[in-house]
């Protein structure tokens, strides 16, 4: 699929798939990286994070700057439709072995306001898996059109990343379920999965012997930001302020900026009545 395909599948059914975006080189280091910083959380954060895996933010390290700044990818999201986009935070999400499925959920912040149901898409997962993924090991999976149209599962999930969908303790919860119209995601290590913050998706379990590990990162369309949206995610503040000079050098221009005097939404996490 070429890029003018990509653009309008990303716009009709929420999410596209970009092949061959890291180089092997930037791979390799992607993994060790993220090993290391998985490695160096307690057991305890893996407990908490049972559904998910794991959700280690980027600030942890460094060498993420490069990941963010990666130009293959930025001038896709270019491609893509995204003149101007501006990244606010990115987690390591790894699936250990024989690990449950991720609960079906959307990420989008701010449905009261109605830019949510009338623009194209404003805000982007970036989603580089780190070994070949498919249903056997917890590949992505989505519900096509639902970042434009109501599903059930909206009903069923209202607000997600509760403690208890993270813990996974309740396994028969609607949100764990397969869904017989969902579309499973599979790629190959290094390709791209670009989404809409506002597609219900989730994961597969990972039934195999082996960690699967994603880079996800949080890009938006800053373009077509009303000025209350940008308020908000300016004031959210920079999540990799900690960085050495070198790593924030990497991503100047990316970090959401705003001078103007609107008053930040308020955040909400639930599509509204109207929707779909």
């Amino acid at each position: 699929m070429d890029r003018a395909g990509q653009r309008l599948q990303l716009a009709e059914d929420g999410y596209t798939l970009l092949p061959n975006i890291l180089s092997s080189e930037m791979l390799e280091r992607a993994r060790q990286v993220s090993n290391e910083v998985l490695e160096a959380q307690d057991r305890d954060h893996f407990e908490r994070q049972r559904s998910t895996g794991s959700l280690i933010g980027v600030q942890t390290h460094p060498w993420f700057a490069e990941l963010v700044a990666w130009t293959p990818a930025l001038q896709a999201l270019k491609d893509l439709g995204f003149a101007d986009p501006r990244f606010t935070s990115g987690f390591v999400i790894s699936k250990p072995p024989h690990s449950p499925p991720l609960f079906w959920h959307q990420d989008w912040y701010g449905w009261n306001e109605p830019c949510s149901y009338t623009e194209p898409t404003l805000q982007v997962f970036l989603m580089y898996y780190l070994v070949d993924t498919t249903p056997d090991n917890g590949c992505l999976r989505v519900l096509r059109g639902s970042h434009r149209h109501r599903h059930e599962m909206h009903d069923l999930v209202p607000e997600a990343h509760t403690e208890t969908l993270q813990r996974a303790t309740d396994p028969s919860h609607p949100a764990f379920h397969p869904i017989p119209e969902d579309t499973a995601v599979p790629v190959t290590a290094g390709d791209l999965v670009v989404g809409d913050a506002r597609l219900l998706h989730g994961a597969y379990a990972n039934n195999s012997d082996h960690r699967r590990t994603v880079l996800t990162l949080w890009f938006h369309r800053w373009e077509r930001y009303p000025e209350p949206l940008r308020a908000h995610m300016a004031g959210e503040g920079n999540m990799v302020g900690q960085w050495p000079p070198e790593a924030q050098a990497r991503i100047e221009g990316l970090i959401p900026d705003y001078t103007g005097h609107a008053e930040p939404i308020i955040q909400n996490r639930v599509p509204g009545p109207d929707f779909g």
